[in-house]
C-alpha cells in the first residue's frame, strides 16, 4: 500500500523517461490515433450489417472523440504549439488508417480495431504510465488511466463480438489477411509510440488506392432483420387499444433512430475543415442517437416483441446521403429536433408515457430522450450557421424546405408500398 507522503504518489525521486517535449510528442501521436479511429468508425458505421456492431461503433467513436479533446488539452499544458495538433506523426501510421477504413466485412473491421489497434494502444498507455515521472506528470497519468478503462472495455466487447460472429457461422480466417496487413502497417510505423523505430521500407497501399466513400444505402442485416423501409412502418397485429398502439409506435420510433445515427456519422465523415469542437459535439449527438435506438430495442424486448423481424427504417439516411452534409445536419437538428422542443413535441411524448400509458420504462426513456433532444437542438443552432455560412434564420428556411421535400418523397414511397406513412 502507498504511504501518506506525496499523497500516495510513488517514486517521487525518479526522473522518469519523458521530458515535456517528448511527452507532448507522444500525446500528439495518441491523439492522432484516436482521431483516425473516430473517423474510421463514422465512415464504416452505415456500411456494417450487425446491429450490435453499429451500436458499439457509436459508443466507441464517442469515446475516441472525448479522448482527442482530453489529449489536446493536456498537450496545450505541455507548451505544445496549436499548429502541431494537426500534424500527422508518421506516414506508415497514416497508411494504417487509410487501409483500416477499407474493411469489407464486419469481421475485418472487428479484428482490425479490436485485435490490432486498440490492444496496442492499451499496451502503450500502460507502459507510458509506468515510465513517466509519477509526480510531475500526474495529469497525464490520470488521463491515460481513464482512457485505459475505455480501451479495456472496448477490447473485451470486440473479442466477445468476434466470438459471437464465429458462433453464427462466420470465419475469422477470412479476416486474417486484413489483420496481418494492419499489423504490418503498425510495425512499419514503429509501433504505437514509434519507439521501435519506423521502417525505411514503406508498406505499399493495398485497398486504399482509391478514397473510401460512404455507402449510398444504409446496411441492415438481411439474415436477421426485416427488409429496409424508407418510411415509418407499424408493428402489426399487437393491439386494438389506441393507447397501446401509440405506445408501441413510440417504441419502434425510438429503435428506428439508428437511421439518425447513420446520418450524423455521414456528416462527421464528409464534412472537413471544422474545429475539433464540432466533431466532438457531433460524436456526442451520434452516441445519444444510438442510445435512443437502444431505448426502443430494450422497450420492445421487454414487451416480448421480435423487433428484428420488423421492417427496418433507413429513411433518415438513404434519401439524405446525396445531399450536402450541411443539409443533412440541418434537417435533423433544426428540421426535427429543434421543432420537437415546441409544444406538444417531446414533452407530450413524455407525459403520454407517464399519464396515459403508465409505462414506467418508456416514461424513463422519454424523459432522457427529451433532455438529449434539447442538447441536439442547441448543437444545430451552434453549428449549422457555420456549415452554411449563413444566419440561423436562413438555416431554418432550408430545413423547412428540406422537410417538405422529404415528406413528399415519403408519401410517394408509402403509395408505392401500399403503406400508410406514419
Amino acid at each position: 500500500m502507498p504511504g501518506t507522503a506525496y499523497v500516495g504518489i510513488l517514486h517521487p525521486y525518479e526522473t522518469g523517461r519523458y521530458s515535456v517535449e517528448q511527452n507532448s510528442k507522444l500525446l500528439r501521436r495518441y491523439s492522432y490515433i484516436h482521431e483516425r479511429l473516430f473517423r474510421c468508425a463514422a465512415g464504416q458505421l452505415p456500411a456494417r450489417s450487425h446491429w450490435h456492431l453499429k451500436a458499439a461503433l457509436g459508443k466507441h467513436l464517442y469515446e475516441d472523440a472525448e479522448a482527442v479533446g482530453s489529449l489536446r488539452r493536456r498537450m496545450m499544458e505541455l507548451r505544445t504549439s496549436p499548429m502541431m495538433l494537426h500534424k500527422e506523426p508518421n506516414i506508415s501510421l497514416a497508411l494504417l488508417f487509410d487501409e483500416l477504413i477499407h474493411a469489407e466485412s464486419d469481421m475485418e473491421l472487428l479484428v482490425g480495431i479490436y485485435r490490432v489497434v486498440k490492444p496496442a494502444l492499451l499496451k502503450a498507455y500502460t507502459q507510458h504510465m509506468a515510465d513517466t515521472q509519477q509526480l510531475v506528470d500526474y495529469p497525464t497519468i490520470r488521463l491515460l488511466r481513464g482512457l485505459c478503462t475505455d480501451l479495456q472495455e472496448a477490447i473485451a466487447w470486440g473479442e466477445s463480438m468476434i466470438q459471437t460472429l464465429q458462433s453464427e457461422g462466420e470465419s475469422v480466417a477470412q479476416a486474417e489477411e486484413f489483420e496481418r496487413r494492419i499489423g504490418s502497417f503498425l510495425a512499419a510505423a514503429g509501433g504505437m509510440t514509434g519507439e521501435q523505430g519506423a521502417s525505411i521500407k514503406l508498406p505499399p497501399r493495398w485497398r486504399s488506392g482509391t478514397a473510401y466513400e460512404m455507402p449510398r444505402q444504409a446496411v441492415r442485416d438481411a439474415k436477421r432483420m426485416g427488409p429496409p423501409a424508407l418510411g415509418r412502418t407499424a408493428i402489426p397485429g399487437q393491439s386494438d387499444d389506441p393507447v397501446r398502439v401509440k405506445l408501441l409506435s413510440m417504441m419502434k420510433s425510438r429503435q428506428e433512430e439508428m437511421a439518425a445515427v447513420e446520418n450524423v456519422a455521414s456528416v462527421i465523415y464528409d464534412q472537413a475543415n471544422m474545429p475539433w469542437e464540432f466533431y466532438q459535439d457531433l460524436a456526442r449527438h451520434l452516441w445519444d442517437e444510438v442510445r435512443h435506438a437502444l431505448f426502443g430495442q430494450a422497450a420492445m424486448e421487454a414487451e416480448g416483441i421480435d423487433w428484428m423481424a420488423l421492417r427496418q427504417y433507413v429513411g433518415g439516411y438513404d434519401p439524405l446521403i446525396v445531399k450536402h452534409p450541411a443539409q443533412r445536419y440541418a434537417i435533423l437538428s433544426i428540421g426535427f429536433e429543434e421543432k420537437a422542443m415546441r409544444c406538444p413535441g417531446k414533452i407530450a411524448e413524455y407525459e403520454f408515457c407517464r399519464d396515459e400509458a403508465k409505462h414506467k420504462l418508456m416514461e424513463r426513456f422519454q424523459d432522457y430522450d427529451w433532455a438529449d433532444e434539447v442538447t441536439h437542438a442547441a448543437f444545430g443552432r451552434k453549428w449549422t450557421p457555420e456549415l452554411f455560412g449563413e444566419d440561423l434564420d436562413y438555416v431554418r428556411q432550408v430545413a423547412d424546405y428540406e422537410f417538405e421535400e422529404r415528406q413528399k418523397a415519403f408519401e410517394a414511397w408509402a403509395k408505392r408500398e401500399g403503406n400508410e406513412d406514419k
